[in-house]
């Protein structure tokens, strides 16, 4: 499964990245069939948030390490110049926690689940 990180630089700076979580087939729920599964990955606390149409933010540093699942809508984000756009269906790494951030418009209205780590 692909996603795009964005992380910080040795200097803070904040950079997108792209990056793929490898599945496994694997008995999940037997006596289903199998199915692709990633490994575990340990949690803190999980949230959803919503974006209204046009909802726009100025560069921030990420609140937490956290991951962001699209579920509808579409959306922007920008640092250090260069712009990704995401919609339903996307994954977002986020990791840059420190100084320079990013900033995030909503082209219509986001629903995303965030899972904090």
């Amino acid at each position: 499964m692909r996603y795009i990180h964005l992380y910080n630089e040795a200097d803070g700076t904040a950079r997108f990245g792209d990056g793929e979580i490898p599945m496994a087939s694997a008995a999940f729920a037997p006596p289903a069939p199998p199915l692709d599964v990633s490994a575990l990955v340990p949690a803190r606390e999980m949230m959803l948030i919503r974006f209204p149409p046009g909802w726009t933010d100025p560069h921030h540093p990420a609140p937490a390490r956290q991951w962001m699942f699209v579920l509808s809508g579409r959306g922007e984000t920008t640092a250090s110049g260069e712009t990704r756009s995401w919609g339903a269906g996307d994954v977002l790494l986020v990791e840059d926690t420190a100084t320079s951030g990013h900033a995030t418009t909503a082209l219509e209205e986001v629903v995303m689940a965030v899972v904090r780590f």
